[in-house]
């Protein structure tokens, strides 16, 4: 039922004052009429959402307190904001960034591709290093059989260039006979170790002893340095059977180079009688016996002795190892 035709009036908070000062005043000469009282009162219900909806609450008629949104019986409460929240206070000063038109999707519902600052728009990484080392690792970073490398160029044809099989990675290995866990660092095909100390660079450890020994040759042998060696038997005077450790080579077609001063003692450099040191007869598998090679001492006299210095050095490649195109073989 409609009592009042009149249709009432949306002001601001300013406006509605006016009126109320205007339509209201005292009353001594009693001019308010009901009208005023109730065309004022129906002017504020109606005006309610502008005022508080209004511009001019941010500077005359702020909310001094926080506004709650709270759960009620059969519903619940909550801010439905469609054209954004605005944030004044923004850092940035502009109004893309004091709007924000997106509602927030959480920590797990962000989409790292959309982030700002990224050099690239594949870069979904979920763990952040700051560039410039101001802060420090606070644990362990688990890159387990990952590639580290640069981030490359594109190749004379146009193609992206490959990342994988570049750089080095962290290769986590069991031991299944002990239990024990331990990391291999593989360097990727063509690379290098290089060192800008020296200018110095290892393209490959093949250059590098995989097994070595210093011994006394006598009735009981006495070992002084060894590498990847696992055991000495004298078999007779000026000869002995040398046993590597497994796994220290691929095959037995390693490179071994010795040598024996020969005598009982090495008092001096020129403690040594000329002699030969011969090593051959390699045998093993490292599957049902250990790899050996005889290193036999024998002077120029062709009887065998005994040395207090006796060296071996051994190259060779460890199982599974390569070193590129085998060399040209000519027949002049």
């Amino acid at each position: 039922m409609t009592c009042d035709s009149r249709t009432p009036s949306q002001l601001n908070s300013g406006q509605l004052i006016d009126s109320i000062k205007c339509d209201l005043s005292d009353n001594n000469a009693g001019l308010i009429s009901a009208a005023d009282v109730r065309e004022n009162m129906e002017d504020i219900a109606f005006s309610i959402n502008k005022v508080v909806a209004s511009g001019d609450t941010e500077t005359a008629f702020p909310f001094f307190n926080a506004v709650r949104a709270t759960t009620i019986s059969g519903g619940s409460g909550m801010f439905i904001p469609e054209s954004g929240i605005s944030f004044p206070n923004s850092p940035v000063d502009s109004e893309k960034t004091k709007l924000q038109v997106r509602p927030w999707l959480g920590p797990e519902g962000i989409n790292h591709d959309e982030l700002s600052g990224r050099n690239s728009s594949d870069n979904a990484h979920t763990q952040y290093v700051p560039r410039t080392g101001s802060k420090k690792m606070q644990g362990n970073l688990g890159m387990d059989n990952n590639w580290i490398n640069s981030s490359g160029s594109v190749l004379e044809d146009g193609s992206p260039y490959s990342y994988s099989d570049r750089g080095f990675r962290f290769v986590s290995n069991l031991d299944s006979d002990t239990n024990y866990q331990y990391d291999d660092i593989e360097i990727g095909t063509s690379g290098s170790l290089k060192f800008n100390k020296d200018l110095s660079s290892t393209d490959s450890f093949h250059g590098v002893a995989k097994a070595w020994l210093r011994f006394t040759a006598s009735a009981t042998p006495e070992v002084l340095s060894y590498h990847n060696i696992s055991g000495i038997e004298r078999t007779a005077q000026g000869k002995y059977t040398i046993t590597f450790t497994s796994g220290t080579f691929m095959n037995n077609n390693y490179v071994a180079v010795a040598n024996s001063n020969a005598r009982s003692s090495a008092s001096n450099g020129d403690d040594f009688d000329l002699n030969t040191v011969g090593c051959f007869h390699r045998t093993g598998d490292d599957g049902t016996t250990l790899r050996t090679i005889s290193y036999h001492i024998q002077k120029d006299d062709n009887s065998f002795v005994d040395g207090s210095v006796c060296d071996l050095v051994c190259y060779g490649f460890e199982p599974g190892s390569r070193s590129g195109t085998p060399p040209t073989v000519t027949v002049s």
